[in-house]
């Protein structure tokens, strides 16, 4: 099966990789190749470019093979949302990894922090300093402050976010109020503001997938962000429990399913579980 989910947030992070040498001080890549990952094994693909098809990645102990059957429901272990296919696994340990991930720089800068951040690796759960969710995966961490960790999700959004709910572009925006998410009334000190109207969103919902699997449900849930009718009753097929008709839902269109973005997603949705 092929899942095609967080598709927005896998096209930033190629572009932001495309980008991201030519914005940068050279000196902070200069260790990328040997530290972060190196190609045990490479073929020429019709186009004539090169394709890893095995390597060794510092966030797994055994060599990765490039792969394009994709297991029920499975997930990334570098940025825990599911795997796009083709990737790179490790069968024996269910350790799953997205080419884009593969290639994530060894130092990023990111607005939300004033030092250089570094790429690490944690199995054990992390609260994100930018949307303050659990995490764990692929981390970046300031070796400065020491106690400053961010999902790679919340590192890899720039500074400015268009979205297809909002007819304005948001910027990022670091106060010392907490301001109020218009999607799902938490509040936090980093949001993205519209600087035309009131609308704000937190890193949380900004980095919420496109589209999710939930258990066994044959068909991806989308994320919505208007009403499915005008019917006026809105509930949630799996908790059966009301909705608010403000805050964003995900919804299976072929069965008519909507359903919470908790419900869909599970309480800790960027931690996942080892065997």
């Amino acid at each position: 099966m092929n899942l095609n989910s967080n598709t927005l947030y896998l096209q930033e992070l190629e572009e932001e990789q495309s980008t991201e040498s030519k914005s940068e001080d050279p000196e902070l890549h200069q260790s990328f190749d040997s530290e972060i990952c190196e190609v045990i094994k490479s073929t020429v693909g019709e186009d004539g470019t090169k394709i890893a098809t095995e390597i060794k990645h510092f966030s797994h102990v055994h060599d990765l093979k490039l792969t394009d059957e994709i297991p029920n429901n499975t997930k990334c272990n570098g940025c825990v949302q599911s795997i796009l296919s083709p990737f790179y696994s490790c069968t024996k340990c269910s350790f799953f990894l997205h080419k884009s991930c593969s290639k994530l720089p060894k130092i990023k800068r990111h607005p939300l922090h004033y030092h250089p951040l570094t790429l690490s690796y944690q199995q054990a759960s992390f609260s994100c300093g930018a949307c303050g969710q659990w995490c764990n995966g692929l981390t970046y961490n300031c070796q400065i402050c020491k106690n400053r960790d961010y999902s790679v999700q919340c590192i890899l959004l720039s500074d400015t976010l268009t979205l297809a709910c909002h007819e304005h572009r948001l910027y990022l925006s670091n106060t010392n109020i907490r301001q109020k998410c218009s999607s799902c009334n938490s509040k936090r000190y980093n949001a993205f503001r519209c600087s035309t109207c009131e609308f704000v969103l937190d890193l949380k919902c900004a980095t919420l997938p496109q589209t999710t699997w939930y258990n066994q449900h044959e068909h991806p849930f989308n994320l919505r962000y208007t009403l499915e009718d005008d019917s006026g009753e809105y509930y949630c097929d799996i908790c059966e429990e009301e909705r608010d008709p403000k805050q964003w839902f995900y919804y299976c269109a072929k069965c008519s399913f909507p359903a919470h973005r908790d419900c869909i997603l599970g309480k800790n949705p960027n931690v996942k579980q080892h065997i």
